[in-house]
């Protein structure tokens, strides 16, 4: 008697674990409808599918031709929840246009002679054809952030790819009367099966890494974001500054600071409530990111003071700029709101990040002391 129906469950009770792991994960994050939720369902399918074929059910029945369909489902949902990790939003009719033709197949090889072979051909190339369609996507998206990670993914995939290829060639060469399905003794189903279980661990492993890749960048925006107003925060700015500071120091070119202060910020506290104050900042944040250029930065600096990164920016346009935002701020709010602007320009050569805001501070300074509601610049810098 062959062993081959105890590996299978083997296999699929390693599945349905996988499948326990991700519901827990989309259920702790309520992500059902992304990745989270397709990778559980896609274990979870994968491993009913696989389980149908411990019994031993004859060729062409029911449940085997309902396994091979939710094996392809459950490999169409592994790609689509990779492509929703990656924000991309996949139409839906590639994945039914795979079930629809597997199906079909399914069908039309009942009344065969050779019809086994073609149903175990069928159910292997459609997974291999998502398997193909999945290399390309982690290679092209996530390659440039991973490379390492790309490369054993993308490998390991194709590996099982190929393999299924071949197995399906292999299905629709022999004789009729051979069985050639995964419960079948011989026909290196349990090197196949062996293989199916470790590439299974790696695209676990790949999901897992990528899940958590996606918490990290969001624990990290988390911390360099300001709560109230969406701005970056103090701590944010302060990398992104010596970051932009290392780049200008090698390409040699200058960056602009604004530091910007809302006016009378304490009277509108006083007269309409902390509350008001809140929204006040907000709506602020809200017009210094609406009148800024792709690549420009916005940071609460503390309370209501707010610094603004312009890089590859000389002072004449930042100027410009900083008018700009402060008739677009008084212009936008109400209660009616004024900033006062202090602009200074990088000198990278002699210059650390944090004298430049210092010297912008000094400006801004000024403009309060010269009424507020104004832009001043501070004075240029001499390089030495």
């Amino acid at each position: 008697m062959s062993d081959q129906p105890l590996l299978i469950a083997l296999v699929a009770v390693q599945f349905f674990v996988h499948s326990l792991g991700w519901a827990m994960a989309a259920h702790l994050t309520g992500r059902w409808a992304a990745a989270e939720g397709h990778f559980a369902t896609f274990w979870l399918l994968l491993s009913a599918g696989l389980m149908l074929y411990v019994p031993p059910w004859p060729a062409g029945s029911a449940p085997r031709n309902l396994a091979d369909l939710m094996i392809i489902a459950a490999i169409a949902l592994q790609h689509r929840g990779m492509a929703l990790h990656w924000a991309q939003r996949p139409s839906d009719r590639g994945y039914l246009a795979v079930l629809a033709i597997a199906l079909l197949t399914v069908v039309l090889s009942l009344p065969l002679e050779r019809g086994h072979g073609v149903r175990v051909a069928n159910v292997c190339v459609g997974v291999a054809v998502s398997l193909v369609a999945t290399v390309w996507l982690v290679w092209r998206r996530g390659r440039p952030a991973a490379p390492l990670f790309a490369a054993i993914v993308a490998g390991g995939y194709a590996v099982l790819a190929a393999a299924l290829f071949a197995r399906a060639a292999q299905a629709v060469t022999v004789a009729p009367s051979t069985k050639i399905s995964i419960d079948a003794p011989g026909h290196l189903n349990v090197p196949f099966a062996i293989l199916v279980m470790f590439i299974g661990g790696l695209i676990n492993l790949a999901q897992i890494r990528l899940a958590l890749s996606r918490v990290v960048n969001q624990l990290t925006r988390q911390a360099q974001t300001d709560a109230l107003t969406g701005a970056m925060n103090r701590r944010g700015l302060t990398q992104c500054l010596e970051l932009l500071h290392a780049r200008a120091q090698q390409a040699g070119h200058a960056y602009v600071i604004l530091m910007i202060d809302v006016d009378h910020f304490k009277a509108i506290n006083d007269q309409h409530g902390h509350a008001e104050g809140d929204e006040v900042l907000k709506r602020v944040a809200g017009g210094l990111r609406d009148g800024l250029r792709t690549g420009d930065v916005v940071a609460r600096w503390g309370g209501e003071e707010f610094c603004v990164v312009l890089p590859r920016t000389d002072l004449a346009e930042a100027r410009s700029l900083a008018e700009r935002l402060k008739l677009q701020i008084a212009a936008g709010t109400t209660p009616r709101v004024t900033v006062s602007i202090g602009v200074a320009e990088s000198v990278v050569q002699t210059q650390r990040p944090e004298d430049v805001i210092r010297r912008a501070d000094e400006a801004l300074y000024r403009a309060k002391e010269a009424g507020r509601d104004r832009v001043v610049v501070a004075a240029a810098v001499v390089p030495a």
